[in-house]
């Protein structure tokens, strides 16, 4: 449950919320005020508003989003402070209620003869990603844009046919788009694929396109396997001859039926990617669709080294990139004009806000606790005092946890951190291997962040090897990550331990304590030591901390 009072005050800071200045409410809704709630039905989710202010105040402000009061006009109708008017009315844009009011001048009336169905239907679904601030905006992408489509020509009929009546549609002559083309489409129902000699059609036109910049868009049916996409654009993706490169054959023969589907399936997907009104995986993934289960998946890939047309690395090409590389492709984010909005609301949903205050306590591990962190110490001004760095004791472990993963306050609205956290979510786990600290007896500890205090976990100080006094080791909290991230959260994590690295580097240097980070480590010897799963909590750094001994 999201409430007006936290998306009204985020929305007065962070830019990427953008509340109509002149709101309406979206074609196609169905609004019902009942007794103790108002339901809003025809949005991609049905929404229920419920509390005194929904009954009392939503079914007057709803009457009056004609898209031309702004918000002070709106609260001196109402008779409400313009504060209260605007926290409602970024709940009711988040929830996708409302839109911005209708473009003047020429572009309001470059969209006057758009068919009432479709326009119904930009608006209702328009808040899947809000990239468009009125319908208006996305019906004019869907006019502008320019296709042809080459390839198989039953395949590129059909797709010709899903497409017509909402976006200008051509099928192509020749091997070439025209120069008009803002986007070309190529049909491929096996005869022209992966293995098609170069100068014959898919070869020609994917070289052309890529020479020109105009992106191309590829339907391939296998079998009964569909792939809706790659899509290649030279500014943001290798070649198609990369993408392509891990393309699977079916072995089944496709039936009747078959390649309607795939055609209205990819029709979806080049909608989505035109309008910006639904999410779609594209530019940067594609779907691969199982024509017989519906079974989907989505897939990507990178550039091969030495591919002669996307890659800088010189010599054979290739025969696929290194599974690491396809991993960073596979959650790369897309270019800005391709950013869902939408996405950065998750934000500020309460479920994703409640993480920040999630993390690791150990409740039935011995507690140890740790002197207050004097953050003054790390002032640069002080960096001539003497310091006792071969031998530090509690105050510079307690200080250096403290910077590294540890909390600065944590007041009703925000956790705040002492070092940068994607999201705000704190993957950063962090663990003492003590073995000469003058006040803590040897062992092995992990830092409870929300308390400041250490959990013995072993007495074995020798469980995580290493001749200095003590080290630190980072884990990083993947499944807490990916409940808001998914498959995305492996990125968060290293970028967070990369942070944290950086940020006890710093504070030791400043403290005057030597800092040495282990270049490789046994990940399965550690993490018996932490007791930790190395697939859910995996190591990511391991940090000697004094003089070595």
């Amino acid at each position: 449950m999201m409430t007006a009072e936290t998306v009204g005050s985020a929305a007065r800071f962070d830019p990427q919320l953008r509340i109509p200045r002149r709101p309406r409410l979206r074609r196609g809704l169905v609004v019902s005020a009942e007794a103790d709630q108002v339901v809003v039905t025809g949005p991609p989710k049905k929404q229920l508003f419920r509390g005194r202010s929904a009954t009392q105040m939503l079914p007057g402000l709803l009457d009056l989003l004609d898209g031309e009061r702004t918000h002070d006009r709106l609260a001196a109708e109402l008779g409400l402070p313009e504060e209260v008017v605007f926290k409602a009315l970024s709940l009711l844009w988040t929830c996708g209620v409302v839109e911005e009011g209708p473009p003047g001048g020429p572009e309001r009336e470059a969209v006057t003869d758009v068919d009432d169905r479709l326009a119904d239907y930009l608006s209702r679904v328009g808040s899947a990603t809000e990239v468009n601030p009125c319908w208006e905006e996305a019906a004019a992408r869907l006019r502008t844009a320019e296709i042809e489509i080459f390839g198989d020509p039953a395949l590129a009929e059909l797709l010709r046919d899903e497409l017509t009546g909402s976006m200008p549609v051509t099928l192509g002559t020749g091997d070439t788009p025209a120069e008009w083309a803002t986007l070309a489409v190529w049909a491929d129902a096996g005869g022209g694929g992966q293995d098609a000699a170069p100068g014959t059609g898919r070869h020609t036109l994917a070289e052309h396109c890529w020479d020109k910049g105009v992106p191309l868009l590829r339907l391939s049916v296998r079998g009964r396997r569909a792939a809706l996409g790659p899509l290649v654009d030279p500014r943001t993706t290798p070649c198609l001859d990369c993408l392509t490169a891990d393309d699977e054959d079916d072995d089944r023969t496709a039936v009747v039926g078959d390649h309607e589907l795939a055609a209205a399936l990819f029709a979806r997907d080049v909608f989505a990617a035109v309008s910006r009104t639904t999410p779609t995986p594209l530019p940067m993934r594609w779907r691969l669709v199982d024509l017989e289960t519906l079974g989907q998946r989505d897939t990507s890939s990178a550039t091969r080294p030495g591919c002669p047309r996307c890659s800088v690395a010189e010599g054979p090409v290739v025969e696929r990139a290194a599974p690491a590389t396809r991993f960073e492709a596979s959650v790369a984010m897309p270019p800005k004009e391709f950013a869902d909005l939408k996405a950065h609301q998750m934000h500020y949903k309460p479920s994703n806000l409640a993480l920040q205050r999630v993390s690791r306590t150990w409740p039935v591990a011995p507690a140890v606790e740790l002197p207050p962190p004097d953050h003054a110490r790390l002032n640069r001004a002080d960096r001539d005092e003497p310091r006792d760095a071969a031998r530090p004791g509690t105050d510079i472990l307690s200080l250096l946890l403290s910077v590294t993963a540890g909390i600065r306050a944590d007041n009703p609205d925000k956790v705040a951190r002492w070092t940068a956290s994607g999201g705000n979510i704190g993957s950063v786990t962090a663990y003492a291997a003590v073995r000469d600290v003058p006040g803590i007896a040897p062992g092995v500890y992990g830092y409870v962040a929300s308390g400041h205090r250490l959990a013995r976990l072993s007495s074995r100080a020798d469980a995580v090897p290493g001749d200095r006094p003590f080290s630190i080791v980072l884990t990083g909290d993947f499944p807490k990550v990916a409940r808001k991230y998914s498959a995305f959260a492996l990125r968060i994590v290293l970028l967070d331990s990369g942070c944290a690295q950086a940020t006890a580097r710093e504070a030791a240097h400043a403290l005057g304590v030597g800092f040495a980070l282990r270049p490789r480590w046994d990940d399965d010897a550690i993490a018996a030591a932490l007791g930790t799963n190395p697939d859910m909590e995996p190591v990511t750094a391991v940090i000697d901390l004094g003089d070595a001994t």
